[in-house]
């Protein structure tokens, strides 16, 4: 659990600008806020954060999660609303499509993600998740590679609504940088949504288990296990995915998506002199059509390392700049908190 030592007992507010580059956004300009507080009697620091980013593709975005405990840290209040205006690479679905095979498309969503948790004993929450989003994409008409999905959700884009309950062990000592601990969330999610065309429903269930192993008391070791399973008819865009900041680094977020994932990650993080730390991690992952595939058949790996900086003399949540590397692509990221 998290010490309540006086230095960290303060409320901490930050706004500034950034900049930053990621292979999905390039070059990114964003105006960043965050405000991290203790409730009554609370043994664990909550956050509140707003970012809105303009990017060289000419991607707007704006993003509002939070992460809160209430009294007594009776409740746990998880979410985020993010609106977006985004031209990306479209890759196919599975776990062999080729870098030449993409295509570029946009669309504008606003995604709304929430898991409100209820103490039921130390350390341990259960709850429910919502989870909902409406999306209006724009697909060249001469790209084969949108085929698959124009013809389940057409050209107008789908709107759903997802819910379901959700269970959390969290003995971090931290929720932003942990350095100690562990996590394990089990949530089965089942959503309804519409197409212009048709209803369509679909299932997920995710399995997040992090541990974080203090080595020293300058030196954690961080290993995340993520798996989610699907099915039904799935939104393109709601299909589990590897790459990105937070899973496989180094890989365009996107890269792969199928019906069922899995990933593993580890990190070794150490914190160096005054603000500064440095990270390596290395990650192997694939997707699944089905699970009757060889789930260590062409597994997908990525690897590197990066610099901490701790924004707060009072909090000590990182901004990281990551550069990781696979057999096929380069990422270089500088972003908020630890990747998990």
């Amino acid at each position: 659990m998290e010490a309540r030592q006086a230095k960290e007992d303060s409320t901490v507010f930050k706004a500034l600008p950034l900049a930053y580059f990621t292979p999905e956004t390039r070059i990114a300009v964003e105006g960043f806020a965050f405000y991290s507080f203790y409730a009554r009697n609370s043994l664990r620091k909550s956050n509140l954060r707003l970012f809105i980013t303009f990017t060289q593709n000419m991607q707007y975005l704006f993003t509002l999660p939070w992460q809160v405990y209430t009294a007594d840290d009776q409740y746990f209040l998880n979410g985020s609303i993010d609106y977006r205006k985004f031209p990306e690479y479209y890759y196919g679905l599975g776990n062999d499509t080729k870098e030449d095979s993409r295509a570029l498309y946009e669309f504008k969503a606003l995604t709304i993600k929430s898991k409100s948790y209820k103490k039921i004993k130390r350390n341990t929450y259960f709850g429910l998740a919502l989870q909902g989003q409406r999306l209006i994409p724009e697909f060249s008409e001469t790209e084969t590679v949108f085929d698959d999905i124009v013809a389940k959700n057409g050209r107008g884009g789908y709107s759903y609504l997802g819910f379901g309950p959700s269970l959390m062990l969290d003995r971090r000592d931290h929720i932003l940088s942990p350095s100690s601990g562990s996590f394990i969330e089990l949530t089965p999610l089942f959503a309804l949504g519409k197409t212009a065309g048709s209803a369509f429903n679909f299932g997920m269930i995710s399995l997040d288990f992090r541990h974080y192993w203090p080595i020293s008391e300058k030196i954690t070791w961080a290993n995340q296990l993520l798996t989610q399973l699907s099915y039904g008819e799935v939104p393109f865009r709601v299909l589990p995915t590897l790459g990105g900041p937070f899973f496989h680094r180094g890989y365009y977020q996107g890269r792969f998506r199928d019906r069922h994932l899995a990933v593993l990650q580890t990190e070794y993080r150490q914190h160096v002199i005054g603000r500064f730390g440095f990270a390596v991690f290395g990650s192997a992952g694939r997707v699944y059509n089905t699970l009757r595939e060889d789930l260590f058949k062409q597994i997908h790996l990525a690897a590197g390392g990066g610099l901490r900086f701790r924004i707060s003399k009072n909090d000590r949540t990182n901004v990281r700049l990551d550069y990781s590397f696979t057999p096929d692509s380069r990422g270089f990221y500088i972003y908020f908190a630890e990747a998990f």
